[in-house]
Order: C-alpha cells, then sequence, then structure tokens
C-alpha cells in the first residue's frame, strides 16, 4: 500500500487515540505471562518476581545449549566404551578389530558398532569372528575361541585400508590472518 497524504490523514482522523497525544506502547504483560508459563515449575522468587524469573530462564537456556554442544561428543565417546566392553567380552582388543575392519573396507563408524553390539549381537560376534580370523592369518597374537575354525576367509578381504577422510575444524584459523593479496600478472590488467 502507497503510503499518501490522505493515508496518513486518515490513519490520524480514524484512530481510536487522540492526534496530538503519545500512543501508548504495547503491554509489558504478554512477555511476561510468557515468561511465567516457562518458570512456573521454578521455587521461590524465581517463580514468582519478573526479573529473578529471567534470570533463572537464561540459566536454564544456557544449560540447555551446553548439552546439546555436549551431545555429539558424549555419543562418540560412549559408542567407543560400548564397542571396547563388548570386544572385551569376545576377547579381542580394539585396534586390531578396527584396522582389520579397515582392510577388509568395512565402513562401519563405532556408533554402529555399538548398536549391533547391543542390539543384534549375533551379527557382531559374527563381524568379531572375521576379524579374529583376518588377524589370526596376519600373525597376531590374538585369543581364539572354539568357533573359529568355522571363519573362512578369502585373499580379497585384505586389501589396503581407504584413505581416512580430512576432518576440518569448524571456525577461524588459528593465526586469524589473512594472506596478502599477490601482485597482478600483467594479462590481468
Amino acid at each position: 500500500m502507497k503510503l499518501t497524504v490522505e493515508c496518513c490523514l486518515r490513519r490520524i482522523l480514524n484512530s481510536s487515540y487522540h492526534p496530538f497525544s503519545v500512543i501508548p506502547k504495547p503491554s509489558v504483560w504478554p512477555r511476561r505471562e510468557r515468561i511465567r508459563r516457562l518458570t512456573a515449575w521454578q521455587y521461590s522468587s524465581k517463580r514468582d518476581t519478573f526479573k529473578a524469573a529471567v534470570r533463572r530462564l537464561d540459566k536454564v537456556f544456557h544449560y540447555m545449549t551446553m548439552q546439546r554442544i555436549d551431545e555429539p561428543k558424549l555419543e562418540r565417546f560412549y559408542a567407543f566404551e560400548r564397542v571396547q566392553t563388548a570386544l572385551t567380552e569376545h576377547d579381542m582388543e580394539y585396534k586390531y578389530f578396527r584396522s582389520m575392519l579397515d582392510k577388509s573396507h568395512i565402513l562401519l563408524d563405532n556408533i554402529t558398532l555399538s548398536q549391533l553390539a547391543i542390539y543384534e549381537p549375533l551379527t557382531f560376534k559374527s563381524l568379531v569372528m572375521l576379524t579374529k580370523q583376518m588377524a589370526i592369518k596376519e600373525g597376531i597374537p590374538i585369543v581364539k575361541s572354539v568357533e573359529q575354525d568355522n571363519v573362512l576367509t578369502e585373499e580379497s578381504l585384505f586389501q589396503d585400508p581407504l584413505p581416512r577422510a580430512r576432518l576440518y575444524p569448524k571456525g577461524p584459523d588459528s593465526n586469524y590472518k589473512t594472506k596478502e593479496p599477490r601482485p597482478l600478472k600483467l594479462s590481468e590488467y
């Protein structure tokens, strides 16, 4: 809508407020009601007074942010611990297990392996048996189990490990400096 002089006059004339008095600001009560809804479960002044409620809510949101940031790291840590525990159950070390998985190009991360160990223990056991058999063929000293004789391996399993993906850190570079621009060539003028 184009704002013309007539529209401005119409806004002044049709307004419910006096044309020469200050228009009141919107009420603060809707905002305070929102805060009260979020802090209704708090104790004492954190629930009753607005200022303390806002401070407590800021603290709650701060802790929620910290937890959200830490969650992926904790998930990776707990997955690693679960895989190590499951491997000790089968008398296998993690470093040999991971290197044999890499050689056979089985690309499973620790989170997936931990879920296999919890929800599909027979599948995880078969993976451990396969890696044990591969480690025995490589000449690594490993505790051999009774069922190990039933596992067959082929030469196609023993390959060079795939190159690991390069992880780039998030955020600015460590020195925060930008390089000076290179001098222009004559053909670029």
